[in-house]
């Protein structure tokens, strides 16, 4: 169902939203992050609505999408659920794995936060400014999830779930994307690196030969043929 109405334009910090002027609990029957279709003026996208209390909820609007807007305090506004946001490899080129991964050469962050971006670079031969759009995630924004959907998109096959049992973690396979806990300094409590053909590919400090197991939470194997 399509719900249209005008929405308030509103600020708070650096982030803008537009409120939607009726309780949603109420008349959409739905509560929580609430994922849409949302358009704004003549622009669509997906978003998830942001709960203010009490039924009142805020469409979020990206700073790339404002920048398209004229300026004015309400704008015409629509908004339809959906069952969850499309993932990355929704819209994927790729039938066959984008390379096949023989080789690997060490991709280093340029930024703290961008470990994730860093090791999906090494995987796919792509830069990371090009993984940072394909994800549409910047720093401390490659979440599990989403790099797991960016194997998919790059039709890596990988394992189904990470692994946690730390018996596992002596034997390695060959190739694995390795969770690891941070070092004191950082400011996340994890980082993530690569382990192939026995070294170990870190996008913080670079190719090793050794790597202190005891650091690793978890590891998904990815299939290199």
């Amino acid at each position: 169902m399509l719900y249209t109405f005008e929405g308030s334009y509103l600020k708070e910090g650096n982030r803008h939203f537009i409120k939607i002027p009726f309780n949603v609990w109420d008349i959409c029957e739905q509560k929580g992050n609430i994922p849409v279709k949302a358009t704004i003026e003549q622009i669509t996208f997906e978003c998830k609505l942001i709960p203010k209390g009490q039924g009142d909820y805020y469409i979020p609007i990206a700073k790339k999408n404002l920048e398209q807007l004229p300026v004015k305090s309400s704008y015409t506004s629509s908004f339809e659920i959906i069952h969850q946001l499309s993932r990355i490899n929704h819209d994927s080129p790729y039938t066959e794995p984008i390379r096949k991964i023989d080789t690997i050469e060490l991709v280093l962050q340029p930024a703290a936060g961008l470990c994730g971006q860093a090791c999906l670079a090494m995987l796919s031969g792509l830069s990371i400014e090009k993984i940072i759009t394909i994800m549409n995630a910047k720093k401390w924004q490659a979440s599990l999830s989403k790099i797991i959907e960016t194997l998919d998109y790059f039709k890596f096959a990988h394992a189904d779930k990470m692994i946690y049992q730390k018996e596992r973690f002596s034997q390695l396979p060959n190739l694995c994307l390795l969770n690891t806990k941070a070092d004191k300094y950082s400011s996340k409590p994890s980082h993530l690196l690569l382990h192939f053909n026995g070294k170990y590919y870190d996008p913080a400090s670079g190719v090793r030969t050794n790597y202190d197991k005891g650091r690793i939470i978890s590891y998904l194997e990815i299939f290199s043929t």
